[in-house]
């Protein structure tokens, strides 16, 4: 949930309508009216979509399961050994909330700024997750050189790093999921909004009065209210309604499918789904005519951890490695996430111990726990089935 704190605390209904109309221009010529459908695309308005939201907490919880290591040499740093920018980045928040805090930061804006936070010794104690939104890039025209605005104070670029989710060749800012598809998104919202309005504000009458005799708009007007009269009868407890005259009625009940838009709205779970590259089966979507199995989806997990988490969590080990000291190297254990069923698991851990390239040792160290004791080693040995002498 720490995603989510940072869009309440980095986004506080900030719509980011210029910069998405920046983006537009560049890109195309798409204007879109500003009215309750077909309104401007807001980043507080892609959030209000559930597929976005369900998007956002799969990416944002599966990075907060996996651990960062950090590398000297090629030897993994553990215990104390770990330092303190790695166990925890922003003294401000946990480890796996600063994560949240950065795939937010790529997948809602596209661009991660990391402000280096300096001790009294000159070392960097903290790099802070900045809000994207209010970073400005500025370029010498005359160096080249890049620096940085935010909160009315400019920064170098030793002083910030700075990750795009998507670089485009000759813009300075990256380029994220929503941005890119902002038509998409857009059309989504028009989607839910004229479900919401669909018995409110699309005119459908309830029902149709046919009228014989009327001849003029007066004859018609006066039927009309004579059958809201009728309705509105306090003594009227049944709901009948007589009106005289040679008239019928008509009751006109809408498909709640159709009204509700319910095959559209599933095919835009699926483009928000590819829009972000979560399987299907994390959307909590069947995709009709696609049986899944349990390898499937295994298998699906497998191409959402390399093909789309990797993308933002590689990113974020650059970031964080620029801002360590020299020769460490920051990497996310993602064995965390991909590991097997138990069953499984130990399967393989056996397999390993009968063929001799695996210790008990390390073993209990892939399955986190401490190496044997001389007194567990000594009941392991005791327990042992003797050997067939005889068959050998």
């Amino acid at each position: 949930m720490g995603g989510m704190r940072f869009f309440e605390r980095i986004f506080p209904g900030i719509a980011l309508q210029a910069r998405a109309a920046a983006l537009a221009s560049q890109s195309s010529n798409l204007r879109l009216p500003s009215r309750e459908i077909g309104a401007e695309f807001t980043i507080d308005g892609a959030l209000g979509l559930i597929p976005v939201f369900r998007a956002l907490q799969v990416l944002t919880t599966s990075a907060e399961q996996i651990p960062l290591t950090c590398e000297r040499g090629g030897v993994v740093a553990k215990g104390r050994s770990v330092p303190a920018l790695v166990r925890r980045p922003d003294p401000d928040c946990d480890q796996s909330e600063w994560t949240a805090d950065c795939i937010m930061s790529l997948a809602l804006d596209g661009n991660l700024f990391l402000l280096k936070v300096q001790g009294t010794d000159g070392s960097t104690v903290a790099a802070r997750v900045l809000p994207p939104h209010e970073v400005t890039i500025l370029r010498d025209p005359q160096t080249r050189r890049v620096s940085y605005a935010w909160s009315g104070r400019t920064y170098s670029a030793a002083e910030i790093v700075h990750k795009r989710y998507l670089r485009v060749p000759g813009r300075e800012r990256g380029l994220g999921p929503l941005q890119a598809a902002r038509a998409e998104i857009t059309g989504a919202l028009d989607v839910r909004t004229y479900a919401a309005l669909h018995f409110r504000g699309t005119g459908q009458p309830n029902g149709l009065l046919s009228l014989k005799y009327a001849k003029t708009p007066e004859d018609a007007t006066k039927a009309r209210k004579a059958w809201n009269v009728s309705a509105a009868d306090p003594d009227n407890l049944t709901g009948v309604r007589v009106i005289g005259g040679d008239v019928a009625y008509t009751p006109l009940t809408p498909d709640p499918a159709k009204a509700q838009l319910l095959d559209l709205r599933t095919f835009t779970v699926t483009e928000v789904a590819r829009l972000f590259g979560i399987p299907s089966s994390l959307m909590l979507v069947t995709l009709e005519g696609n049986s899944m199995t349990y390898s499937n989806v295994d298998q699906e997990w497998l191409g959402f951890v390399r093909f789309s988490l990797m993308g933002y969590l590689r990113k974020i080990e650059r970031a964080l490695t620029e801002v360590s000291p020299l020769g460490q190297d920051i990497r996310f254990n993602v064995e965390a996430l991909l590991r097997p069923d138990t069953t499984t698991r130990y399967k393989a851990h056996h397999a390993a111990l009968a063929d001799g390239w695996r210790t008990p040792d390390e073993i209990r160290e892939i399955e986190g726990l401490p190496p044997l004791t001389t007194e567990q080693r000594k009941q392991i040995e005791a327990h042992k089935p003797a050997k067939d002498t005889a068959a050998l």
